[in-house]
């Protein structure tokens, strides 16, 4: 954490090499997150990481304010604003992005701040998928669009609810520490890219961000909504078999550690 935050930081060490190892304190799996969203994070960083005033918590209320801005973008009228809407989506995402690693790059988590971000993850989610599932039902009339949407909503929830379930488990947080971001030969960013590409296809949570916005540039929200609700089923089934696996592997260790004692 810097000795002391200063409402700007100097120019001189906006671009140091240590300071900027400490704003890419975290690696992401999610494709759009790789390719989008960490390294737009890293760049607002460099200028706002030493702003005394911008706390993890204020960014958290931040990307509050513009995800619930989206879906009332996209609720009241997606056909002239649906464009404006997923740009508001987006910059949400963002300092979603932007909260947890301005936390790290500060030493600064709180347990608060924690549970003020995952908590409002999951109520904002459930706001935008409402929204598109109302604004599809409205072009429509289909009732399994809204009802759709909703689903798509509550699989997610129930995927990141096994995962705590499973942190907790085995007794450990489940928050990514700061990590230290990767040297790459010209070849290796190449693969990196490649790679991220491909877990588009994982549908994960950061990604639907992507996937909502890219719906609502198209004027596609049927689509939209069955994409959503068929990627979390599958992700859903899939995560079921792998949380009880990791389940049934801490049951293990725990007997053999009985057994152990008892031996």
């Amino acid at each position: 954490m810097p000795a002391s935050l200063t409402a700007t930081a100097p120019a001189s060490r906006l671009l140091d090499p240590q300071r900027l190892r400490r704003i890419r304190n975290i690696q992401s799996s999610e494709f759009y997150s790789r390719l989008v969203m960490r390294p737009l994070s890293t760049l607002v960083l460099i200028f706002v990481a030493d702003w005394k005033w911008l706390t993890p918590n204020l960014v958290t209320t931040f990307a509050n304010v513009f995800k619930l801005a989206g879906a009332a973008l996209i609720a009241f009228n997606h056909q002239d604003h649906g464009v404006l809407g997923a740009i508001v989506l987006q910059i949400g995402t963002l300092f979603d992005h932007i909260d947890g690693m301005l936390a790290r790059y500060r030493g600064a988590g709180s347990v608060f701040g924690a549970f003020y971000d995952k908590a409002s993850d999951a109520v904002t989610w459930l706001v935008i998928s409402g929204a598109l599932g109302w604004a599809a039902y409205k072009d429509t009339g289909d009732v399994w669009l809204p009802i759709g949407a909703v689903a798509s909503a509550y699989m997610l929830l129930v995927i990141g609810y096994m995962k705590w379930i499973v942190a907790a488990a085995s007794r450990r947080t489940p928050a990514p520490a700061a990590q230290e971001p990767p040297s790459r030969t010209p070849a290796q960013w190449a693969g990196w890219f490649v790679s991220s590409l491909a877990r588009a296809a994982m549908f994960e949570e950061i990604d639907l961000f992507f996937w909502i916005g890219l719906g609502l540039v198209l004027d596609e929200l049927p689509f939209t909504i069955l994409l959503l609700v068929v990627s979390q089923a599958v992700q859903l089934v899939i995560m079921c078999i792998k949380r009880a696996l990791q389940m049934r592997a801490i049951d293990a260790e725990a007997a053999a550690a009985t057994a152990r004692r008892a031996a």
